[in-house]
């Protein structure tokens, strides 16, 4: 039977009244309410709902004996400076991070803000890049959006391409209230995943951050980082539609994608001109994938453009008139009939089931 994740606010298990004290005021800095526990042998029964454990280094011999079962997102918290005995310490107890205090004071903030913002997890993070001019990367990128909303899962869809025609107005929503990369552009920092969802202008249930129209702004990458990250913490599914001329801002980007789409056509000319792109593409993610966009019965099979560019295909999507004329007419990609089904193939592909998820 599958284990689920776990959903209580974070244990403390600490019998050292001054880093108790310590811990708490982390934690009401991060606006989280712990579980603490004082005898270690009390800690079994919440060993897995809680949704982090702290373990002070003052019980960590005694949680080691427990020979509790391993488990993600232990930390081992001492006050003392950190030394060989406090890391073997921490390895006894199966800690991801030994913190010592007052000096990792900020990062067990930030971390335990994470979990109240996405309960620990990340978001799966997908970046779509044009091969070549009209390949459609922003549709799909819509698309896939769309899609995975309907599906039930929370979506924030990024527009990294500040001389694109901008996402919303592919969405229909560029008349919406809310937050673009202009009035977000000196951020830098921890952003709030929540209120960014709240600022952020929507469509059909995805959180959009795109451009105003006719409006510039140079983003730094510590911004780029900044608002992916936030999105990453609040979200189950982070979508990114990329220029194919990446920016600093942009590059920073593809850095913290888990997948990045190639879109192409089926055309020669095409495999030229993607191969010379994935140069530097593939200095900068891992895990790149080809989509191939069908437009004509004499097209190169997608097989055949995917083994040229040496990369594994993703899957296929099908030109359809009417995609585009509802987006002329403001209506957005549908993420229903067969673009929404293509788009829900690519989700299993790139490991996006169709099941609700937890945020819904």
């Amino acid at each position: 039977m599958e284990r689920l994740p776990p959903a209580g606010p974070p244990l403390i298990v600490t019998a050292d009244a001054g880093l108790l004290a310590d811990l708490m005021r982390l934690c009401a800095a991060a606006s989280v309410s712990p579980e603490v526990i004082s005898d270690p042998a009390q800690a079994r029964g919440q060993w897995w709902r809680a949704v982090c454990v702290i373990v002070g280094d003052d019980v960590s011999d005694a949680v080691a004996e427990l020979e509790l079962p391993r488990r993600n997102d232990v930390l081992l918290v001492t006050s003392h400076p950190e030394s060989p005995e406090v890391w073997r310490r921490g390895m006894a107890v199966r800690a991801d991070r030994v913190v010592a205090l007052p000096q990792g004071q900020d990062w067990l903030v930030s971390r335990l803000a994470d979990f109240v913002d996405g309960r620990g997890a990340r978001a799966l993070t997908v970046g779509l890049v044009g091969g070549c001019g009209g390949a459609g990367a922003s549709t799909l990128a819509a698309g896939l959006a769309l899609r995975a909303a309907r599906d039930g899962h929370r979506v924030l869809l990024i527009d990294a391409d500040p001389l694109g025609g901008g996402i919303e107005l592919l969405l229909g929503c560029e008349e919406a209230d809310g937050l673009r990369w202009p009035e977000v552009a000196a951020t830098q920092g921890r952003v709030s995943a929540s209120a960014l969802r709240d600022a952020l202008p929507g469509a059909d249930g995805v959180a959009v951050l795109s451009w105003s129209h006719g409006t510039a702004a140079e983003i730094e990458p510590a911004t780029m980082r900044a608002m992916v990250s936030a999105g990453q913490r609040g979200s189950v599914l982070v979508v990114i539609d990329l220029p194919r001329a990446l920016d600093v801002a942009a590059a920073e980007a593809v850095g913290l994608l888990d997948t990045l789409l190639l879109v192409c056509t089926g055309e020669v000319r095409v495999a030229a001109s993607a191969q010379r792109q994935l140069a530097s593409l593939r200095l900068l993610c891992g895990d790149i994938r080809l989509v191939v966009r069908r437009r004509a019965p004499a097209d190169l099979p997608a097989d055949d453009l995917a083994d040229s560019l040496r990369l594994p295909l993703a899957g296929s999507v099908v030109t359809q008139r009417g995609l585009a004329r509802g987006i002329n007419e403001g209506f957005g990609p549908t993420a229903r009939g067969r673009f929404g089904a293509q788009c829900g193939r690519l989700l299993d592909a790139v490991g996006v089931g169709a099941t609700v998820d937890s945020w819904s």
